[in-house]
């Protein structure tokens, strides 16, 4: 073991999704896995550390913030600051910002700044803020996802079952093993779990191979390409909030739940931790979507309206006067309308003298 190699802090466990092969779905898996912990009642922290910010933007918080888990990577603020709401309680996000992209190269001077994420997280009290934490990485492993897997205390590996991501996944699994003999003596693999499943001959083969090769560290229930997916990303909620009783919404639950039967080594989990009951609360969450609106004069994004959730049941010590209240949506209004109509109608007669012309 490397002489850099240092106790496991007093963090709460920390999972972090990655694959070394992007287009498995590795960010749909980190925002639905963390919702769900949230719907069963854990309190959640999301980090996005994937400088394209797909997870932050799949809440609706776009544009990216101008501060967030680069901050906090480098050390330049707590973590208090620069939460952010997801609009769900218990699920609390350190939104990606545009200055991760510089980070690489500002990590790699340090000898030692694979550890620096560990360091922040721990000295500025992320067990205040969550009982465990979800990290998106980055589809590279660069010095950004190496701070994440010394960070986290377990992976969670999204693998499409193709031929391709099949190699890609050994190579992660290498990977992964060499972070794990050299940094963080206390990383482990919490499961690989098969997306995008289409259901072909060709994948049922992979998929048949990938649980020859690693045995249980295949989780049971597969996630299917699911066009509720695109239609999520598309409103700024997860698919599991969008559709919890369709075919990706339920096999996230059941991934979830899971994992929490992996990270509880065999005890068994509390009650209330069961299927059914975060089904009953994502569909509550489900019919609160009206609080989503599109913003016509701002960002494309739909953003949530925290006041929708002032009577919403608390987790524990879940408060939301710890995160720091969105801006609340635009409603449309009559006159806005009208105008829109009006353009409309301008736009078309200039067309048709075009055509005409």
């Amino acid at each position: 073991m490397s002489g850099t190699d240092i106790a496991a802090p007093a963090l709460p466990p920390i999972i972090a999704v990655f694959n070394h092969k992007g287009g498995v779905a590795k960010t749909t898996t980190a925002a639905n896995l963390a919702t769900c912990l949230a719907a069963f009642g854990l309190k959640v922290v999301l980090i996005d550390l994937d400088a394209q910010g797909n997870a932050t933007a799949g809440f609706g918080v776009l544009p990216l913030p101008a501060v967030g888990s680069y901050d906090v990577l480098l050390g330049n603020s707590e973590i208090e600051p620069v939460l952010a709401p997801s609009g769900f309680p218990g699920l609390s996000l350190l939104p990606a910002t545009t200055d991760l992209r510089l980070a690489e190269l500002q990590l790699a001077t340090d000898e030692h700044s694979h550890l620096q994420l560990r360091k922040s997280l721990t000295e500025h009290r992320l067990s205040r803020w969550a009982d465990i934490a979800v990290i998106d990485c980055p589809p590279s492993l660069g010095m950004v996802t190496a701070n994440a897997l010394t960070a986290a205390s377990h992976v969670v590996i999204p693998a499409r079952p193709d031929p391709y991501t099949h190699e890609g996944l050994v190579n992660t699994w290498h990977e992964i093993k060499r972070l794990k003999e050299t940094v963080n003596s206390r990383l482990t693999v919490a499961g690989i779990l098969l997306t995008m499943v289409t259901g072909d001959a060709t994948e049922t083969d992979v998929a048949r191979t990938m649980r020859a090769e690693f045995g249980d560290v295949v989780y049971k229930v597969m996630v299917e390409t699911d066009p509720k997916v695109v239609e999520a990303a598309q409103a700024g909620v997860p698919v599991v909030v969008l559709d919890p009783d369709g075919a990706s919404g339920r096999a996230y639950v059941a991934a979830t739940l899971e994992l929490l039967t992996r990270l509880a080594a065999g005890q068994p989990l509390p009650d209330g931790f069961n299927q059914d009951s975060v089904l009953n609360t994502l569909r509550e969450w489900r019919a609160r979507l009206p609080a989503l609106q599109r913003r016509p004069t701002e960002s494309e994004a739909w953003a949530a309206v925290p006041k929708a959730w002032d009577d919403a049941e608390p987790h524990d010590d879940w408060t939301p006067e710890r995160l720091t209240p969105a801006e609340p949506a635009r409603k449309f209004t009559l006159g806005w309308l009208v105008g829109a109509f009006l353009a409309g109608l301008a736009l078309g007669a200039g067309l048709a003298l075009t055509i005409a012309g």
